[in-house]
């Protein structure tokens, strides 16, 4: 099987540039990484804190599912352990980072210069970039169906019309440090681009019945990386067989159910 998600030395850490962040799910760097076919790209090099264990297989998991949908990624992802040194505090952290080359662009918190409460302006901005967005009713699916419950308007970049990418699965399902209780197949989780969009258009979803449509894509999409994904359950979850247990089911069973939950949750009549 060729991996997806690429396992590179520590060696393939060529230079770090700046830190980006030191947020509540990880630190990162702007480093340049060497990756499998031997180009050098700007990376993004997350480390994740040892209360945060599932941090870089909530990425990969993210990674896998969202490219399996043909949504729009960054180029590769990978595991890379940490070199010793990197950080001052490094023996808080987990001895491996996630690393996922750069995506073109900007976030729209950027561009448009996102306050908090948003403004009916700056609103009006966003709404811009995503009317025009092919790719939207498929990550507001691929959203539901994972449980990711933070696409935030700092984990998409765009880079022109059409021209939007995604980032950041650190929270995915659910939260960052999910449990197994934490994992209800059947349950309504948060899905904020349909916020955004019902803020937009006065509580309305018209495209709800492309978003239900969207679903039926999923079975075959987990098909497509469950080998992947369960060597990645087990090099992380074989101490807790019930969260391995879980988390299986949990994708494989929305991914079934998904055509009828997304009816149900939008009132539709399911075919």
């Amino acid at each position: 099987m060729e991996r997806k998600i690429e396992v590179l030395h520590e060696s393939r850490l060529a230079n770090v540039f700046d830190t980006v962040s030191e947020g509540r799910t990880a630190t990162t760097l702007i480093t340049s990484v060497v990756w499998d076919d031997g180009k050098s790209r700007r990376t993004y090099f997350k480390m994740f804190h040892k209360s945060l264990p599932l941090g870089i297989l909530n990425e990969i998991a993210g990674y896998l599912l969202a490219r399996s949908c043909e949504l729009p990624l960054p180029t590769h992802a990978g595991v890379i352990r940490v070199p010793v040194g990197l950080l001052k505090n490094q023996d808080d952290f987990l001895p491996y980072a996630f690393v996922v080359s750069e995506a073109p662009g900007r976030t729209p918190t950027t561009i448009c210069q996102i306050t908090d409460p948003i403004t009916s302006q700056q609103l009006n901005s966003v709404m811009s970039m995503l009317r025009g967005w092919s790719k939207l009713n498929d990550t507001i699916a691929f959203d539901d169906w994972t449980a990711n419950t933070d696409r935030n308007l700092q984990n998409i970049v765009v880079n022109g019309p059409d021209k939007i990418y995604l980032i950041d699965h650190s929270n995915l399902p659910v939260q960052p440090n999910w449990t197994a209780s934490d994992l209800q197949p059947a349950e309504k989780y948060r899905n904020i681009l349909i916020e955004i969009l019902k803020l937009a258009q006065n509580g309305t979803l018209p495209q709800k019945r492309a978003i239900a449509v969207s679903v039926t894509q999923h079975p075959d999409a987990y098909n497509n990386v469950v080998e992947e994904l369960e060597y990645w359950w087990d090099q992380f979850l074989s101490s807790d067989p019930s969260r391995r247990k879980a988390v299986e089911d949990f994708f494989r069973i929305r991914a079934e159910e998904g055509y009828n939950r997304i009816s149900s949750n939008f009132y539709l009549m399911a075919v």
